[in-house]
């Protein structure tokens, strides 16, 4: 069986979606927000308000699993204006494993 290869466009246009997914979850918040995917696996929030800052720390623990579920990210950082305000690294570590540790 033959597949088509993905081209460049499609492979943009496919991490577009998962963005747009991961919004989706965090309505309130991310929708007003650019968001970057590096090829570090870091997804870098913009936020335009220190509100969002806090309500996207607020939602910190969802936010770190729906981003590692739909994107595959280690990390996230928040920042306003062009700087970083918050960081986290995140591993994640199946369940079974985490209830033992």
């Amino acid at each position: 069986m033959l597949l088509t290869k993905m081209s460049l466009d499609d492979l943009m246009l496919l991490e577009q979606f998962r963005i747009e997914r991961l919004r989706s979850f965090f309505s309130q918040s991310l929708m007003q927000c650019p968001i970057y995917l590096d090829q570090h696996n870091r997804l870098t929030v913009h936020c335009p308000e220190p509100c969002l800052i806090d309500m996207l720390i607020d939602d910190l623990e969802e936010l770190c699993d729906y981003a590692w579920l739909i994107l595959g990210v280690e990390s996230i950082v928040l920042s306003f204006a062009q700087e970083e305000v918050y960081r986290v690294d995140y591993h994640r570590v199946p369940k079974a494993i985490r209830n033992v540790v």
